[in-house]
């Protein structure tokens, strides 16, 4: 019969000093864990909100008001979220913070017509002009810490928000933003480098001739102008009497509308362009 040696107190406890060294070990693990797990769920909620925003813009031409930074409530979602159809939390159950360039709430302005926003943003030392919008979550610290300056991951003493809690700490807001430009190349039938890919332009009706990239003379009141084309516009029949060289790179910058079409018009000797 096979006998079993018994443990002594003294290996009782090291063994009971290991089992609670590894329970100590897998808490703090699992605290680390929920951490990232959390933080990465709020990434993804400042993301369907950025989206949702955007796809908002691009469909109507407009954005929705943001409340007021001085109404903020951590408990509350600001109305644009739920105008968008996202909940306007993180993965804390705390709001997210809305801001958004007054030119681009104007429902009867669509954003293809505009040129510049006046809101600017400093991202990490370096300033970004015409910014659409940006979503802020507060992250695992609880606490917004960003107004118009978002910094470095884990920058001490940070607390630019004066709206919610005033405790200022190590920095680790997520912060997405969009820029005028990107909702107008998805609305506004941009092509690459923010242009159309062709131009329509009309002429006056006393411009009575034109030649396109100096090939055969023409007549007619429309000509398409791709991004390599030049065009000679002249007052008489047969290409005589020159009144404008125009090529497309500069006819573009009349474009204010955005609808890439461009009327040029005959004044006195000369042909200038303008908005169509």
């Amino acid at each position: 019969m096979k006998s079993f040696k018994a443990f002594t107190l003294v290996e009782f406890a090291i063994i009971l000093v290991v089992i609670g060294l590894l329970i100590g070990i897998g808490a703090s693990l699992i605290g680390v864990l929920t951490k990232r797990t959390k933080y990465t769920e709020s990434k993804e909620d400042v993301r369907r909100a950025i989206e949702a925003l955007k796809g908002y813009g691009i469909r109507f031409g407009y954005l929705p008001q943001a409340r007021p930074a001085d109404q903020y409530n951590p408990s509350i979602s600001d109305p644009a979220f739920n105008t968008v159809g996202v909940k306007g939390f993180d993965s804390q159950n705390k709001a997210l913070f809305y801001i958004v360039a007054p030119e681009l709430t104007n429902n009867s302005t669509d954003l293809c017509n505009l040129n510049e926003t006046s809101l600017s943003i400093t991202d990490k030392g370096e300033t970004k002009n015409n910014i659409a919008f940006m979503v802020t979550s507060s992250s695992i610290n609880f606490n917004i810490q960003t107004n118009l300056v978002i910094y470095l991951q884990g920058q001490n003493g940070i607390d630019d928000f004066p709206y919610d809690f005033d405790r200022k700490e190590e920095y680790d807001d997520i912060v997405e933003y969009v820029s005028l430009f990107e909702l107008q190349r998805q609305r506004c039938s941009y092509g690459v480098g923010g242009a159309c890919s062709m131009l329509g332009v009309n002429l006056d009706n006393n411009i009575n001739s034109y030649r396109k990239n100096e090939g055969i003379c023409s007549s007619g009141n429309f000509v398409t102008l791709y991004q390599s084309d030049y065009l000679e516009t002249y007052i008489s029949a047969n290409c005589h009497n020159l009144c404008g060289n125009f090529t497309y790179s500069y006819l573009i910058n009349y474009d204010l509308n955005k609808n890439c079409k461009i009327r040029i018009i005959k004044q006195a000797n000369i042909c200038i362009p303008f908005d169509d």
